[in-house]
């Protein structure tokens, strides 16, 4: 892990096309034999019509039920990646929260220039709605359909953001509907471009491809920032109490992901729920853009740690709102 930790210094900041390959095949080794021990994995469970509408679900150990269930989205610029990166990765992630207890489900979605947008945050909606659907039979291990927590990280985190962002906007491409419906008990947003930088000649290919056009006038309403900004002013997505948001960055973050999270964070400051309430925002040490995803189930505990702590103080804070809840119901029929 030190000398992992030593090259992550030397390259600070860089990180550019074709380096998440080297930076897997540092971690590949990290992963122990026994990934895999006690957790049933499920395999490419179909949850829409397109090539890539695949999820696997890794079921905790032991029998349990309403288990919190976490929906883990990968990255890649929008143009590459994979639920199944390696046999390990992003394995990884499923079972080291499975072992925690939490069913974890891991998804592919369209990727450019097979797709435009919002089909990103299309494919987020099927997949939420197929975990609304499926996760609580015992196959799955028990989930529980109101404790599921969204994870995105990189640009999977963009598409989750867009889907709870446009949902009430009436965007012409896309159903007005309830941004938390099927529910959602938290969104983790981790290393995520919520704006882009389109001097950069990769970047800028991209953006054009999946939102028609180059032009900020074209794609900025559209980026997580712009649908964070035009949210109706009592949407429950800017409300903390009802959306918990945890943002997440590293410490030798890319610097046009790095300053796209600070217009995030200012963003939702401006105009979150209750008034100038702030995200938790979390940023890990020793880690670059790739590395804090990649170090979830090895000895490097410090990124999962942080993820459950979020989790479990969500459902903490879930069970005492039900309790008070409760308590309201019996204290009004007992005055009744």
């Amino acid at each position: 892990m030190d000398a992992v930790f030593e090259e992550i210094a030397r390259e600070t900041v860089n990180f550019g096309p074709g380096d998440e390959e080297k930076w897997r095949q540092l971690y590949e080794p990290l992963y122990s034999d026994d990934l895999f021990e006690g957790v049933q994995v499920i395999r490419d469970e179909r949850y829409g019509p397109a090539e890539r509408n695949l999820l696997d679900v890794f079921v905790p150990p032991g029998e349990a039920s309403g288990r919190p269930v976490m929906l883990f989205v990968h990255g890649g610029g929008f143009f590459s990646g994979d639920k199944r990166w390696s046999e390990k990765c992003y394995a990884n992630i499923g079972c080291a929260f499975a072992k925690l207890g939490v069913v974890t489900v891991i998804g592919n979605h369209q990727l450019v220039p097979n797709v435009t947008y919002p089909g990103g945050a299309e494919d987020i909606q099927l997949t939420r709605e197929w975990i609304y659907q499926n996760i609580s039979a015992s196959k799955y291990g028990c989930g529980s359909p109101d404790k599921v927590f969204l994870f995105g990280h990189s640009s999977g985190g963009a598409h989750i953001a867009a889907n709870l962002y446009a949902a009430e906007l009436g965007d012409s491409s896309r159903p007005q509907r309830d941004p938390l419906f099927p529910p959602v008990a938290g969104v983790l947003y981790i290393d995520v471009p919520f704006w882009y930088d389109v001097r950069k000649p990769v970047r800028k290919k991209i953006v054009g491809q999946y939102y028609g056009n180059d032009a900020e006038s074209v794609w900025g309403p559209k980026s997580a920032v712009g649908l964070f900004e035009r949210l109706p002013a009592d949407s429950p997505a800017r409300d903390a109490k009802k959306l918990p948001t945890f943002l997440g960055s590293v410490e030798w973050e890319v610097p046009e992901t790095a300053d796209a999270t600070v217009k995030f964070f200012n963003a939702y400051r401006a105009g979150s729920l209750p008034f100038h309430t702030l995200p938790l925002f979390h940023v890990l040490q020793n880690h670059n853009h790739l590395s804090n995803i990649l170090s979830i189930g090895t000895t490097d505990t410090a990124q999962t740690d942080a993820i459950m702590l979020f989790i479990n103080t969500c459902l903490g804070n879930q069970q005492k709102l039900s309790s008070e809840k409760r308590f309201r119901v019996r204290f009004i029929k007992k005055l009744d």
